[in-house]
């Protein structure tokens, strides 16, 4: 017998009682092991190791059970404070959209207002409008890329931990 068919019948052996075997390497296996005593008596040390596992009851610790409950607590809420910013990013899209649609509606009105009064060409006065438009969305996106964003973060909760402070006391 070579070491690679004792491999591959340890192998089949261990992966026997966890998965389904093709039925060739069942067979394979089962006429290995009667001219093998060597693995047969691997896979009889095997089996009798996995009905002494089987048989023992395994309990857990008061402690090791009331951590995993926090544990599981503690999971349960950071997902549902995901969800709830879920929630608040599509409400947020959804009201910056009807914002920049009604204020995209007003500057277009207030463009036609100067082409009108002031006798400017369209030509100029259409990309003016829409550089006014976007130039607080350009201004904040070139903060947030110049500024590093923990120094963001970290005034932002530097100033809510100081109002909450100032809620406290």
């Amino acid at each position: 017998m070579t070491n690679h068919e004792h491999d591959r019948a340890i192998d089949l052996i261990t992966r026997q009682g966890a998965r389904d075997i093709a039925s060739s390497d069942s067979a394979w296996l089962e006429s290995h092991l009667a001219r093998c005593p060597e693995c047969a008596e691997y896979a009889g040390l095997f089996r009798n190791a996995g009905q002494l596992l089987r048989s023992a009851a395994i309990t857990a610790s008061p402690a090791l059970v009331a951590t995993t409950q926090a544990r599981v607590h503690a999971r349960a809420e950071q997902l549902r404070e995901r969800q709830a910013r879920v929630v608040l990013v599509a409400v947020s899209f959804c009201i910056g959209v009807l914002s920049s649609t009604a204020s995209a509606w007003l500057w277009w009105k207030a463009g036609g207002w100067v082409v009108e009064r002031l006798g400017l060409p369209q030509a100029i006065v259409g990309p003016g409008v829409l550089l006014f438009w976007l130039l607080p969305a350009l201004a904040i996106a070139v903060l947030m890329v110049v500024v590093p964003h923990p120094l963001l973060e970290r005034s932002l909760m530097l100033a809510v931990a100081r109002e909450r402070e100032g809620e406290i006391r």
